[in-house]
């Protein structure tokens, strides 16, 4: 029998492991690692069950530096149990096994059940019924504000989210008579504002690193595809807001990495329940490949992640991105399986495949937020952006914004009018300065035409008055006017005590 068996293994790979049998297991495993392992907790679901993470490392050494990587699994709970199995997994072979040898250049963190309502209810959604990884632009989940504040508890390099796929979709694909035919899936963040330095690496290198190393072990790897729903659809790569974990991680500056492998269809027959052990078999080997080129170019991501962690250098961000069609490459053929008989067949769909990065910004040196503050007090302490409530009336130059055209549906707000103004923002006014912590990540909440933005949300759309100044103004990097706090680079301001 292996030495601590997990859940899993303990029932013979007849059924998923309960959340309360995680935590008792990520706590064992906190103990039979001794000084190397730690079991915190980072959160509680919405139903008021732990969410914890096992934190595994080695005794820092002067000149040994090690990459942090924070591995997480299961945000859509039963309905993608594997990634959950495989890090306990995982876990137990770093502390206690055969992958012992890792610890001497990473550190780990592991956050295996990030949705632990979601997996005792047999969902992908948490307690509230939300699916948690569309929810990391309002954060209005227990779930995800523990996630997004364990980036930044943890200030990892580099992130893995493990999700799952359903090669059987009965209410899209199904219906042409087709599944989907992969065997793992990885993408990187693909938000435009990620820092170049993170996306160009992982696009060029990281990502056909991972592939190779995959495929030589066996198993069919490609980039990350978004879900085919029909053989009529055009074929892209993964979304591009910061309402994922992974793009929003990539915009804290974590290089963050998306594994998907597949689900067979659950009224299937298997050795094992729902198929889990050739699932977390699939899992377990895709992370095992995709550690092993983390441990190799671990200098390289140090270099990576360092840059990226810089101010933009032009002082430009995109707010926006959409895949278009690639005109050197107009159409891509993708095997499918037939749903009669599971033959392959290939299928040509147009290829969409190309990045086309659209309205940048120049920089500010901060936002005013002048109206609905208590609102916004309370959105950016979710976010940890630094802010400072203004005691006494401040003048300066500002940009401003009317706004035209919002459409609940899509979430579109199109801008009529820029001004640059000398004006007065009263006590009471928040204060936002960018850093280099924040400088990806604020615009794309607070500027209305950012498909980011929370001004997307039906509750905050609502606060915007069209063909009105928005109550979010900008103060320009260049401003004749500009506060003395303001004048040097900024730097982190204390939050208000009472958000």
């Amino acid at each position: 029998m292996t030495e601590l068996p997990t859940p899993l293994e303990h029932h013979q790979y007849q059924r998923y492991s309960s959340s309360a049998e995680i935590e008792a297991c990520l706590g064992a495993l906190a103990t039979a690692g001794g000084p190397y392992a730690r079991l915190d907790r980072i959160g509680t679901s919405a139903r008021g069950r732990p969410l914890h993470a096992l934190v595994c490392a080695a005794p820092r050494r002067p000149g040994r530096p090690r990459l942090r990587v924070m591995m997480v699994g299961s945000q859509h709970g039963a309905s993608e149990a594997a990634g959950c199995e495989a890090l306990l997994m995982l876990a137990r072979a770093v502390l206690i096994g055969e992958a012992q040898e890792w610890l001497d250049s990473l550190e780990f963190v592991f956050i295996p059940n990030a949705n632990p309502d979601g997996r005792e209810l047999d969902s992908s959604r948490n307690g509230n019924e939300v699916n948690i990884n569309r929810d990391f632009v309002l954060l209005s989940q227990p779930e995800t504000s523990a996630l997004d504040n364990a980036v930044l508890r943890y200030e990892p390099e580099v992130i893995l989210d493990a999700h799952e796929s359903a090669s059987l979709k009965t209410r899209t694909l199904g219906r042409e008579g087709y599944l989907t035919d992969f065997e793992a899936q990885f993408d990187m963040a693909a938000s435009p504002a990620v820092a170049p330095a993170l996306r160009e690496y992982g696009e060029a290198e990281l990502l056909p690193a991972l592939i190779a190393a995959v495929q030589g072990r066996g198993l069919r790897a490609q980039r990350y595809i978004r879900e085919i729903t029909s053989t009529r659809q055009p074929i892209t790569h993964g979304g591009l807001t910061a309402r994922k974990f992974r793009n929003k991680a990539g915009l804290r500056g974590a290089l963050t990495v998306l594994l998907e492998t597949p689900m067979e269809p659950k009224d299937g027959s298997y050795p094992s329940y729902r198929n889990i052990a050739e699932r977390v078999a699939r899992q377990s080997l895709c992370m095992q490949a995709f550690l092993a080129v983390v441990s190799r170019e671990s200098a390289r991501i140090a270099r990576v992640v360092a840059t990226a962690s810089r101010l933009p250098e032009q002082q430009v961000l995109p707010l926006n991105g959409v895949w278009v069609k690639d005109l050197q490459s107009p159409e891509v053929v993708i095997e499918l399986r037939r749903r009669e008989d599971y033959l392959r067949q290939a299928v040509t769909f147009e290829n969409w495949r190309k990045m086309e990065v659209r309205d940048p910004l120049a920089l500010p040196r901060a936002y005013l937020i002048t109206a609905h503050t208590g609102v916004f007090a309370s959105l950016l302490a979710r976010h940890q952006l630094a802010f400072e409530v203004l005691a006494e009336s401040m003048t300066c130059t500002q940009e401003r914004e009317c706004f035209r055209g919002f459409d609940p549906v899509e979430g579109a707000w199109h801008a009529v009018e820029t001004e640059r103004v000398r004006a007065k923002a009263e006590p009471g006014s928040l204060l936002v300065p960018l850093t280099s912590r924040s400088a990806r990540l604020l615009p794309l909440l607070l500027e209305p035409r950012s498909e980011s933005s929370v001004f997307r949300y039906l509750a905050y759309a609502r606060l915007l008055e069209e063909r009105t100044p928005l109550f979010v103004t900008r103060i320009p990097r260049d401003a004749e006017y500009l506060p003395e706090r303001l004048k040097s680079e900024s730097h982190p301001l204390p939050p208000n005590p009472e958000s």
